[in-house]
């Protein structure tokens, strides 16, 4: 708590005791307090030890580090506030003993007292004397400006003097008298302090600004200096602010007198200054002192003034302040006179108007400020209604004038005072309106327009506006221009005035009702408008919102001279003889014409937000058509924008609201459709083909005039009149051949040009046939006639290209016209048409032949296909087929299809054409088409093309390129299936097939996996169409001898590299087997749907698209075995040849999978082919020299071991025998001996034997000293053994085999990769067969060869990956896993890595086997051999794994077998075998009750000689493991049981408390809380007792703990959590016990704020263990010099804590200051930082 009256209670000097007894103290501080009091004098030694910390501190100041810095600030806050009078004491002297102080220094030292006195709690008044003091010594020690340190000092005083009226008066009292004080012109920085403390607090600086202006006004008029100027401008306006805020009427009058003379002086002297800040404050002075001056004065000068003003403008002074001065000014005469301005209003309009801002840049505050306050200016005089009109007239005078700028001038203060105070200048509005129509037909500039539009909107906005001109203003400008004018604004000031423009004529379509129908008539003629319709979407918008609001227009009359005046707006409309509706004499166009208008808008769908617009629209404007038009609209209008989306239903939808609106209304009036018609003719000049060159921009219009023709043509099919009819076609005809086509347009785009011609000309097809049809025929015989007959024509270097342009345009309507014609029109009407005259038919197939133009070529293909729907259609009502099939078909494909593949787009019609002119078939077979060559000619074009796809691109072009190639074959392949259905339909024969299948054969074999995927589809339809159609009875044949050969050649596409291939391969050969079938039975019914192997087959359809190889092998034997089952015995050999054949198979799967195949038929048919084996030997040893596929000679190799499986343990012999590392086809061999479980078991037995006494390396005992400084080299034969079992452990067949001989496997391989650690592999035997007198060669002159591949091996890997394939193969997973948990087991040098992994193998272990089980008996008396071994490696296993099965709880018998041998190997020699054995005596404690009491003895006994063990360099922490032994027993054992050691360890453990290394500190910290876990203090012990004594270890050893509880370490933070918590339990304190638990409770976390804590906890055990207080002391001092930064820092905290508590002081006292104080030069930054904050504490309050 506070103890600020007193000084700080014991911490006061001389005098203070008094004060310190008046004075509440803390709890903490209660008994200082009190002793002080009753002595009446404080220690003596209090004084010396705060002045020497605040010393040290201050020295502090100058830390490099910003942390630093700011603790030692903290620190001297709190002992300010704790001590304040004291404290302001020391920093008065040490700052007059420190002249020569930093202003750094100075400055952090002012800011610690600006943050005390800045707290909500005030300061007592004897401490804020001396802080004001300081701070005035320190604000006025310099006469220049030094704001780092003149800056907090103001704050000092200013927060001094806002926090009370008290602290006020201080503040006040003292800037006055150092003021007064001092002889001549006063320090500046009291007259700024005076200001600003008058803007913080003006209620009480009011009373003292008379005085202290009349002190300051004799030195007004001598000071010369600017900042001394520019300090009392800004006091004295501030004075000024606070009268006009606080001061009354008296007050005010009271201080004019002042206020006028310093007026004066600032504006006659002061003010001609060239300094512009200088200016700046003056003004800002004068602003706030004009109103407080005398009124007559005021009255007086202002006529003389608003000049003087004016004048300052023409100096580089603040233009904003001069304006804010002006506006005062002209404020304060208004209010008191406005008269007195009369004589010089027209001088000040004209210099408020230059003033005026004409680009004001928003993004800079100041010009914006300064714009708004001269608008002000003209705002305050207009409203005054006598200068309202002097200011209008004077607009109107700028508004004509030449000058863009004056111009612009004028719309900104008249927009201003529109929307400030219109109704002072209603008078003059229109007159000013009048004069905007000038400046609108006038203005070019883009910043004029912005700035008309502004003006525009607020005359809207008040109701001003009646005249068009506006209306057109805004709708042009939102228009855009087709090419910008530079001169008159940039291309984003262009985009932004359309952009506003826009947006403006929505805004007041939608908010400003007066407009409204005024909007309605100009829009809706603007609307009709050519030089308008990119902006349609916008005015279709406004529409309809203005049409929502009231669905009727209102036709005012206009006046006479209205009548007859010319349109301004003369854009767009020359010529134009549109529809109109009068009234009066206002024209608004007729209802027709705006629906027609849309109709042709609602075309071009990738305007989506203009056609919503639109539709929006029509759903309001509807009366205006028909008022009976409401249901309909309303339904489909809604759809159309549901689908506005989706071209093709849109374009539907469309259509059908055309067709429904015309029949409706057609019934309402039958002249509708002709007259919408022409009306839909009339504005095709609305779409010109080519834009005419305009100032504005014009979007294409190619979709609106489509859109517009399809809307005649649709409409048309209610018109009646012939001449109407043909006008209207020879309409959209003319429109299509005045498209553009030339050298640069190319004929896809001119295609797509005239679609819209072509389907309007479809359209009309459905009601006037006849009609198209002779119109087309004239275009068709004008088109294909030969002109030029003369003798010229020979000439080839004359040529009419125009001619022949215009021929092309003809001939590509009439193609399109035609085919969209069938697709239309009446099908036995277009085909009687045909029929009848054939001419053009002729035309097509004359045009297919001529023409070499891929745009025509698909357009006739596509007339031809349209034909060949309408012949199939009608083929029961029409049965005569067309004419000249044949010669159309064989000039169809003759078409080439061949690189570059240009036509390649043009193969799926194509395709689609040899289909159905198939179909349609006839009697005459002089027309039948032949289909075999047909299908020859698709293929080689189709799978020709297919070739050239790749998987992988070298270029941008080639990627591009294979896109278009697989893009139109994807078309293509559908329809190839299509001709391959037609063809077997119509003669189902195996004829047919077999001509088929050898067309398709050479393409299933491709390297291109792409061909080979669609032939195979091709291949597969075949087949299945094949099923359906084939015939069966007595001319059908008994057997179908191509099974055999078919199988053979489609099993390997079964197998293939791509997984639609296999799939679809796997279809084929089900379909081959059921065809088998149905021949061999002579019905389909003898195909059983829920047959097996159908079953079987459909599995394997399922899962063959799996690129995992062993499943796809699984598969193949599968697929062996159906073949097996389902093909005639005489078809085998036929079979098995073919499958040989296909090992040369270019896809190296498909070789493999023909193998694998072979070997599952020999494995199932071998007997049946007892008379074929010769030659299926000899072809199968052919195959395999000649096959490159490694997996493909392993199936072949395989399949000749089938048939010798009686005869291994010769070969296994051979295998033995082979060099190390085995070759790929012996390792192959391993495996399949081990398919003989009889065989395998022998093998492993005799592996065992062998191994049993060999030496696992070379050399034995008896190793040179030479040899012991290499690598030790692993014995040959054992190791090829491991080679062996390498191969053959992970055969699953041996399973049994492996299970039988589990616990003398699992020990060898066990104790085996321990001795294998860091062995290298064998040398390769010397080569005794070379003769001496032969001539060695280089590879051999060492008397070997060498090995390279020998020498690579990693025997200890060998050993690691058997054993995991061991454990694997017994389903051991969990044990299996542990192997491969370390990646560099097999790569270590040492033990290390093989120790870690034996603890997750116990427990696997005990979990697969159970421990009582007899085959974990059995394990440990297979491993208890191994103990005794004289091999240290087998030694580490054998005892390291017995260590870690006693935590696992293991029976007892097992228990004291392993006990057993694990006390025999404490005195072994190996200190790693000797901590195997500490660690497993140290797991005694996770025994069974019973075990534990009856080992317990034995393992402490151990344990303690293991804290002692003297091992140096080990593996293994002998230490460390029996202190962790001990803490796992104290924690199962009672605690009765080791009370007796209890003591004796707690000290042998304490030097191990601050031990370097962290594991052995954790260790320790464990033990300890797990001594003090078992303990209870009932509080009965004697001084005697064992408890008695503990205690001393607990005091001792408490706060030590506390303090490596700071550690950066998570593991010492967790072990100290975890021991302080059991150690407060012990201690008689309660809510130390309580917070104990709160915070470093498990539930926790990691979450502990360490400092918050350790100054919660250190309060309450000073609180509840007073006694203990300088014990706990004096066991921190020590840890003041810890080697962990943390440690010191905490300790010095903790110290300064605990000092607040003592109950008296000692001679110590005056030492721990000392030695925390030391810390502040500690080398660590986060020390001197924790420093700084303990001296805070130690002085301060906690």
């Amino acid at each position: 708590m506070d103890e600020r009256g007193g000084g700080g209670g014991s911490g006061s000097g001389s005098g203070s005791g008094g004060n310190g007894s008046t004075n509440t103290t803390s709890n903490n501080k209660s008994a200082a307090g009190a002793a002080a009091g009753a002595s009446g004098t404080a220690p003596p030694d209090k004084p010396t030890i705060l002045e020497g910390v605040l010393h040290n501190i201050f020295d502090g100041f100058t830390d490099k580090e910003e942390q630093v810095r700011s603790a030692m600030q903290q620190a001297i806050v709190k002992i300010l506030e704790t001590h304040p009078e004291r404290a302001a004491d020391i920093l008065s002297e040490y700052r007059s003993q420190q002249p020569k102080m930093s202003d750094h220094t100075v400055s952090m030292m002012l800011d610690c007292i600006r943050h005390v006195v800045g707290a909500e709690q005030p300061l007592p008044a004897a401490a804020n004397e001396k802080l004001i003091n300081l701070a005035l010594q320190e604000l006025i020690r310099s006469p220049d400006h030094v704001p780092l340190i003149q800056n907090p000092a103001q704050r000092i005083l200013v927060a001094i003097g806002r926090t009370s009226s008290d602290g006020c008066a201080q503040v006040m009292e003292a800037l006055q008298a150092k003021g007064s004080h001092t002889e001549g012109v006063p320090h500046f920085m009291l007259m700024q302090c005076l200001g600003l403390l008058a803007t913080e607090h003006p209620a009480g600086v009011v009373p003292h600004i008379k005085a202290i202006l009349g002190r300051c006004q004799p030195h007004l008029g001598g000071i010369r200096q600017d900042h001394i100027k520019q300090a009392h401008a800004y006091a004295i306006g501030r004075f000024s602010e606070a009268l006009l805020e606080e001061g009354e009427h008296g007050e005010k009058d009271n201080c004019s007198t002042e206020i006028s003379v310093a007026y004066d002086v600032l504006f006659n002297q002061w003010l001609h200054s060239r300094e512009p800040k200088v200016c700046v404050e003056i003004l800002q002075a004068l602003s706030s002192m004009y109103p407080l001056l005398p009124k007559d004065r005021i009255q007086d000068q202002a006529a003389r003034l608003v000049p003087q003003i004016f004048a300052l403008y023409r100096r580089s002074v603040d233009r904003n302040a001069v304006t804010q001065f002006l506006c005062s000014v002209l404020k304060t005469n208004l209010a008191i006179n406005a008269q007195v301005l009369d004589a010089i209003l027209d001088t000040l309009i004209s210099h408020l108007f230059d003033l005026v801002c004409v680009y004001p840049d928003y993004e800079k505050p100041q010009t914006v400020k300064g714009h708004y306050e001269v608008l002000r200016c003209f705002h305050l005089l207009a409203s005054h209604q006598a200068y309202s009109a002097r200011i209008m007239e004077t607009l109107l005078i700028h508004l004509r004038n030449n000058s863009e700028r004056e111009r612009m001038k004028s719309l900104l203060i008249l927009t201003h005072l529109l929307n400030s105070c219109a109704g002072n200048i209603e008078s003059r509005i229109p007159a000013s309106i009048e004069c905007l129509k000038q400046l609108i037909l006038s203005e070019k500039g883009i910043k004029m327009k912005l700035t008309l539009l502004k003006t525009i909107v607020a005359l809207a906005q008040k109701a001003h506006i009646r005249d068009k001109e506006f209306v057109w203003f805004v709708v042009r400008h939102s228009c855009k221009y087709s090419k910008s004018n530079q001169e008159h604004g940039s291309h984003e000031e262009h985009a932004n005035l359309a952009l506003s423009c826009e947006n403006t004529l929505y805004m007041l379509a939608s908010t400003v009702g007066t407009l409204d129908e005024l909007l309605k008539r100009e829009l809706l003629n603007y609307f009709i408008l050519l030089d308008y319709t990119d902006i349609c979407g916008n005015l279709a918008k406004c529409l309809a919102s203005l049409f929502a609001k009231s669905p009727h227009i209102e036709y005012d009359i206009a006046g006479d001279e209205a009548a007859h005046a010319d349109n301004p707006v003369g854009d767009g409309a020359a010529g134009e003889d549109r529809s109109v509706v009068k009234r009066g004499k206002v024209m608004v166009p007729g209802a027709e014409t705006i629906y027609a208008r849309c109709l042709a808008l609602l075309g071009n769908q990738q305007c989506i937000k203009r056609c919503s617009n639109i539709l929006s629209f029509l759903r309001y404007y509807h009366p205006q058509v028909n008022p009976a038009l409401e249901e309909l609209w309303e339904r489909r209008i809604p759809d159309l924008q549901l689908q506005i989306n989706r071209e093709s239903a849109y374009r539907q939808q469309l259509h059908d609201f055309v067709l429904e609106t015309n029949e409706f209304l057609g019934g309402l009036d039958e002249n509708f459709a002709q007259r919408m018609a022409s009306k839909l003719a009339d504005q095709i000049y609305l779409y010109p083909i080519t834009l005419p060159h305009s100032e504005w921009q014009l979007p294409d219009l190619s979709a609106e005039r489509g859109m517009l023709l399809q809307a005649v043509a649709l409409t048309l099919l209610q018109v009646t009149d012939v001449a109407c009819i043909h006008t209207k076609i020879d309409l959209i005809v003319t429109s299509a051949r005045q498209e553009r086509l030339d050298k640069h347009v190319k004929h896809a785009d001119y295609e797509r040009k005239i679609e819209s011609c072509a389907r309007a000309l479809g359209y009309i097809s459905r009601q006037h046939l006849g009609h198209l049809v002779k119109k087309l025929t004239e275009l068709a015989q004008v088109g294909g006639r030969k002109h030029s007959t003369g003798f010229f024509s020979n000439l080839h270097f004359i040529k009419d290209t125009h001619k022949e342009l215009e021929n092309y345009k003809s001939n590509l309507l009439v193609v399109k016209a035609f085919g969209h014609i069938m697709d239309e029109a009446d099908p036995l009407q277009s085909l009687q048409h045909l029929d009848e005259d054939d001419t053009l038919l002729g035309f097509l197939m004359q045009q297919l032949a001529m023409h070499k133009d891929q745009t025509i070529m698909s357009a006739i293909l596509q007339t031809l296909l349209s034909i060949c729907n309408q012949l199939i259609a009608t083929k029961e009502q029409l049965p005569s087929p067309l004419r000249h099939r044949k010669q159309i078909m064989e000039t169809v494909f003759s078409i080439p299809i061949e690189a570059p593949f240009n036509d390649l787009p043009l193969l799926p019609t194509i395709l689609k054409l040899g289909t159905d002119f198939i179909r349609i078939g006839g009697p005459d077979t002089a027309e039948c088409v032949d289909g075999g060559v047909i299908f020859e000619i698709a293929c080689r074009n189709f799978f020709g093309c297919a070739q050239q796809l790749k998987m992988k691109f070298d270029s941008q072009e080639e990627d591009e390129r294979n896109s278009f190639l697989a893009k139109h074959l994807n078309e293509s392949l559908p329809q190839l299936n299509a001709l391959v259905r037609a063809i077997v339909e119509l003669d189902a024969s195996p004829a047919t097939l077999d001509l088929i299948i050898g067309i398709l054969e050479g393409w299933t074999r491709d390297r291109n996996s792409e061909v080979r995927i669609c032939a195979s589809h091709v291949f597969n339809n075949t087949l299945e169409v094949y099923i359906k159609a084939m015939r069966i009875g007595c001319e059908a044949p008994s057997k179908f001898n191509q099974t055999g050969q078919m199988l053979g050649k489609i099993v390997p596409r079964c197998i293939d590299s791509n997984g639609t291939v296999r799939q679809v391969s796997v279809e084929i050969l089900q379909k081959t087997l059921e065809i088998a079938c149905i021949y061999e039975t002579l019905t389909i019914a003898s195909i059983d749907s829920n047959a097996d192997w159908l079953k079987e087959i459909e599995a394997i359809k399922e899962h063959i698209i799996t690129d995992e190889p062993k499943q796809i092998y699984n598969l193949a034997g599968d697929i062996a075995k159906i073949i097996a089952l389902r093909i005639s015995s005489f078809q085998y050999l036929q079979f098995c040849k073919t499958l040989l054949y296909s090992l040369r198979d270019p896809e190296q799967s498909s070789t493999i999978g023909a193998s694998v195949v072979l070997k599952f038929f020999i494995q199932q048919k071998g007997s049946e082919l007892f008379h074929a084996i010769p030659d299926l030997v000899r072809d199968s040893l052919v195959a395999l020299q000649l096959c490159e596929v490694p997996r493909a000679k392993s199936g072949v190799l395989k399949a000749l071991v089938a048939l010798t499986k009686h005869h291994p343990k010769l070969v296994c012999a051979e295998m033995l025998a082979q060099p190390l590392p085995f070759d790929p086809n012996l390792v192959e061999y391993w495996h399949l001996v081990c398919n003989d479980p009889e065989l395998t078991g022998l093998m492993l037995d005799n592996f065992l034997q062998l191994l049993s006494g060999a030496a696992l390396q070379e050399g034995g005992g008896s190793e040179t000293p030479s040899s012991q400084e290499r690598q030790k080299i692993a014995s040959a034969q054992p190791f090829a053994i491991f080679c062996a079992l390498h191969e053959m452990l992970p055969c699953k067949d041996i399973k049994e085999q492996l299970e039988q001989r589990f616990p003398d496997m699992f020990s060898m391989l066990l104790t085996s990769l321990s001795s294998y650690t860091n062995l290298a592999a064998p040398n390769p035997p010397v080569n005794a067969s070379a003769s001496p007198n032969q001539p060695q060669s280089g590879k051999s002159k060492f008397g070997f060869v060498p090995n390279k591949e020998l020498v690579k091996l990693n025997p200890c890997q060998i050993v690691l990956e058997s054993f995991q394939a061991f454990l694997t193969n017994l389903e051991m997973e969990q044990i299996a896993g542990v192997l491969s948990v370390n990646s560099q087991l097999a790569c270590s040098v040492d033990w290390h890595s093989y120790i870690e992994l034996l603890t997750p193998m116990a427990i696997g272990l005990g979990q697969q086997l159970q421990l009582g089980s007899p085959q974990m008996r059995q394990l440990v008396n297979s491993l208890s051999k191994y103990v005794a071994s004289p091999h240290d490696g087998q030694r580490v296993a054998a005892v390291g794994l017995f260590s870690r099965l006693v935590p696992l709880k293991p029976p007892g018998e097992l228990t004291a077998t392993i006990l057993s041998h694990l006390g025999a190997a404490l005195s072994d020699p190996n200190a790693v075998v000797r901590g195997l054995s500490i660690q497993g005596m140290g797991y005694v404690g996770q025994l069974a009750e019973k075990e534990a009491k009856r080992y317990s003895e034995t393992a402490i006994g151990a344990l303690l000689k293991g804290v002692d063990d003297p091992v140096g360099d080990c593996l293994i922490n002998i230490p460390l493991e029996s202190m962790r032994g001990l803490s796992g027993i104290l924690r199962a054992l009672p605690g009765e049981r080791v009370e007796s050691f209890h003591v004796s360890l707690a000290i042998r453990i304490r030097p191990f408390l601050g031990n370097y290394a962290l594991e052995m500190r954790e260790a320790a910290i464990q033990l300890f809380g797990d001594i003090c876990e078992g303990k209870h203090d009932d509080g009965s012990s004697s001084p005697t007792s064992s408890m008695e004594a503990l205690r001393e270890q607990l005091v001792a050893n408490l706060f030590p703990l506390l303090l490596h509880l700071s550690e950066s370490e998570a593991a010492i933070v967790a072990a100290c959590r975890g021991t302080l918590q059991r150690v407060c339990r012990l201690l008689p304190a309660p809510k130390v016990v309580e917070l104990a638990q709160q915070q470093l409770g498990e539930e926790r976390g990691h979450q502990l704020n360490y400092s918050s804590f350790v100054l919660e906890f250190v309060k309450l055990i000073a609180m509840e263990l007073t006694d203990h207080i300088q014990d706990f002391i004096d066991s921190c001092l020590p840890q003041l010099r810890s080697q962990w930064p943390e440690v010191r820092g905490s300790a010095a905290i903790v110290i300064g804590i605990l000092h607040n508590f003592l109950s008296e002081r000692n001679v110590q006292t005056e030492a721990v200051a000392g030695k925390i104080a030391v810390l502040l030069k500690d080398e660590q930054s986060a020390v001197r930082m924790r420093a700084a904050t303990a001296l805070g504490y130690f002085f301060g309050d906690i």
